[in-house]
């Protein structure tokens, strides 16, 4: 289990939910029992490093052997725990007005879900390659990979993470799923 550091950006997504209802600070994990740090969000750039967060954060609560900051008592608070990490991520993401950036997360979080559920088992490669897309620069390529990944070939979505920088995120989120 990694440690979080005191005030970090995962600190400050428990911190925000426990503020904006009581329900999600029951949720929240004591520090010394959460796990992990920031992944994607730096990846994605300043403008869109917090709203990225808070949406994994949301995917892994879906999705993950379980989230870095939260353990919801039930499936039902779970679910709505999630749903409430996306929306405010998305929010957040909209901040910096950038259409495209809010339509390509919006895409990622229901073809990743579809990803997990189906087995594909590139829903980190998924993810990585988004928010590589959204730091730049921006071609055709992400779309194109999905697009294929909808059709079962998954060459292209791996074609564009097969470098050495991804592995470390590619191996921290499958921990954080519970598929290493």
């Amino acid at each position: 289990m990694a440690p979080v550091e005191a005030g970090s950006r995962i600190d400050r997504i428990a911190d925000a939910a426990a503020r904006g209802s009581d329900v999600w600070g029951r949720s929240v994990l004591a520090p010394a029992d959460r796990d992990g740090d920031a992944l994607f969000g730096p990846v994605s750039g300043a403008a869109f490093s917090a709203g990225v967060e808070t949406i994994y954060e949301g995917y892994l609560v879906h999705h993950g052997a379980r989230a870095r900051v939260f353990s919801p008592p039930d499936r039902e608070q779970g679910l709505l725990l999630g749903d409430y990490l996306y929306a405010t991520g998305l929010v957040q993401v909209c901040e910096a007005g950038d259409v495209d950036a809010i339509a390509a997360l919006a895409d990622l979080v229901s073809l990743a879900a579809h990803v997990r559920v189906t087995g594909a088992g590139v829903d980190g490669e998924l993810w990585l390659a988004t928010v590589r897309h959204l730091a730049g620069p921006r071609t055709d390529e992400l779309a194109e990979a999905r697009d294929a990944l909808r059709a079962g070939d998954t060459t292209a979505l791996l074609a564009l993470v097969a470098d050495a920088d991804a592995l470390p995120l590619l191996a921290e989120h499958r921990r954080l799923m519970g598929d290493a």
